[in-house]
């Protein structure tokens, strides 16, 4: 299904007509968004594996945000689209390693919207799931441009920004995984959507929601969101990336910018900066190697999540956040509730077809 696009007020701004934001705070009702999941997502419980870990284990299935492409992505691209057609771009500029759902869910999304897409990509060990996902990039219709490591991938997007300019084209920069503040927004939104359904008793109000922690972006917004309804669970972060990339302060960064940006289009939006901060634990247990890197546990945790819930995680986000909660069910979480916030699509973009990699494409897959 297209992106859906509602015009309101003036100057080309599109926006939905109603979201929990802009139902609650009035402010909000002229935020730029394009409409690109179907909300809300499921609750359900996952009574077998509650019984073997010795807790109550539920998961809220962002994986169906789109029939076409879903996961934590198309909450925030609602919003980073949305900021870019407000500022009339013609481009979107972005980056991620070899195997980013942000890029490809980026390149799906913005051909609906009639933008085109850049993507600096860089290195991570080789995976099948990961090499499936840049053949998908290629078929979406980005184009790649392939860097050494991660460390040149903002310099390089900054450039070929300069350079487009030049041609007098109009870039939008997004950076890694969306989060931005307007990215942001789209786990604000999901965070009040998850309390109005704890609320209408979908399930209890868990003690602890499990996510990856990658970017930031999911993480920050989804507490803004619980805290601004007032739900107290902790939030915990599962760490993907070192933690040079991802940390505490990072994150109450992230939460300090989106609420004061927040408070500015309604003052009425409560000033939870500091209980969203505080309800955040990071979990650095679940690395392994590195980013990228398929651990143990996180291979055994995704075979409980097939085994009891359906469930195909992959090595680098879902399996790790997956496995720490698992880590902790039967030990300092026994007999609480436990939610699985899962952020990996559920319906994965299709297989490229025809030809191999490009060598300067496959040679970001690194095989040890």
């Amino acid at each position: 299904m297209p992106a859906k696009l509602c015009q309101r007020g003036s100057g080309g701004v599109w926006s939905r007509d109603v979201t929990i934001l802009s139902d609650r705070w009035r402010g909000f009702r002229h935020i730029p968004y394009v409409t690109l999941a179907e909300l809300p997502t499921p609750i359900v419980r996952v009574p077998t594996l509650s019984t073997r870990v010795g807790a109550d284990v539920w998961i809220k299935d962002d994986g169906l945000t789109s029939p076409r492409y879903g996961g934590n992505k198309v909450r925030k691209l609602e919003y980073v689209l949305g900021d870019a057609m407000a500022h009339e771009a013609d481009t979107l500029i972005t980056t991620g390693a070899a195997g980013s759902h942000h890029a490809v869910a980026t390149a799906v999304f913005a051909a609906d919207v009639r933008l085109r897409v850049h993507v600096v990509s860089f290195s991570q060990p080789w995976s099948g799931h990961a090499e499936q996902q840049l053949r998908a990039l290629l078929h979406a219709g980005a184009e790649v441009h392939p860097v050494r490591a991660a460390a040149l991938a903002i310099p390089r997007m900054h450039a070929l920004a300069a350079r487009l300019r030049m041609q007098r084209r109009r870039p939008y920069v997004v950076p890694p995984g969306g989060s931005n503040v307007a990215g942001v927004i789209g786990y604000v939104e999901a965070g009040l959507e998850l309390a109005r359904q704890i609320e209408a008793r979908a399930m209890p109000e868990p003690d602890a929601i499990f996510v990856p922690l990658g970017t930031g972006g999911t993480v920050a917004g989804l507490a803004i969101g619980l805290a601004a309804a007032g739900v107290t669970s902790r939030v915990v972060a599962v760490r993907v990336v070192p933690r040079a990339v991802a940390n505490g302060p990072l994150i109450n960064s992230m939460i300090k910018r989106t609420v004061r940006h927040l408070k500015g289009l309604d003052e009425r939006f409560p000033d939870v900066t500091r209980p969203a901060r505080d309800h955040v634990e990071i979990d650095g247990e679940e690395l392994g190697a590195g980013y990228g890197s398929e651990t143990a546990v996180g291979r055994n945790a995704a075979r409980l999540a097939h085994e009891h819930a359906g469930l195909d995680l992959d090595p680098t986000y879902t399996a790790k956040a997956f496995s720490g909660m698992l880590r902790v069910a039967s030990k300092e979480r026994a007999g609480q509730t436990l939610l699985f916030l899962n952020t990996l699509s559920r319906a994965p973009a299709e297989r490229a077809p025809g030809p191999r990699l490009p060598d300067s494409l496959r040679k970001l897959l690194l095989r040890r």
